[in-house]
């Protein structure tokens, strides 16, 4: 059973938005699964460098698309990328010294609260108050 879901509510009704968002969550439960049936160290690192890339590379995308808006909210926005990011590169660092399928699932945990938090927060502002 996935960690995440994927309901139309998350939909920002940007394309190519949507569309990592979705990614993301698959991402997010590769690495739930992978921990979930106890996988090999080099699996379950791969799910997790897969996971940091696709944050990375949607936060810019996501970034790139509230400056195209000129969304008043862009640093506060960016911000809270930031600070995510950097979690999870400290959590990612972490596993490569130690592995611990339960800390990475602490992680899927952590990175589901926080991507659903996020989408219906300040991603909705993005659309509802982005101009």
């Amino acid at each position: 059973m996935p960690l995440l879901n994927w309901k139309d509510e998350y939909l920002l009704g940007i394309e190519a938005l949507d569309f990592e968002h979705q990614d993301l969550f698959d991402c997010i439960n590769q690495v739930y699964a992978q921990c979930s049936r106890k996988a090999d160290y080099d699996t379950v690192a791969d799910c997790l460098g897969r996971l940091h890339t696709r944050l990375a590379a949607h936060f810019a995308l996501e970034e790139n698309t509230m400056r195209e808006m000129k969304n008043p909210h862009y640093a506060a926005h960016k911000a809270e990328h930031d600070r995510f990011l950097d979690e999870v590169t400290g959590a990612v660092a972490a596993f490569e010294g130690e592995f611990d399928h339960a800390q990475i699932d602490k992680l899927a945990h952590r990175v589901q609260e926080w991507i659903e938090g996020h989408i219906t927060t300040f991603d909705r502002q993005l659309v509802e108050r982005g101009h």
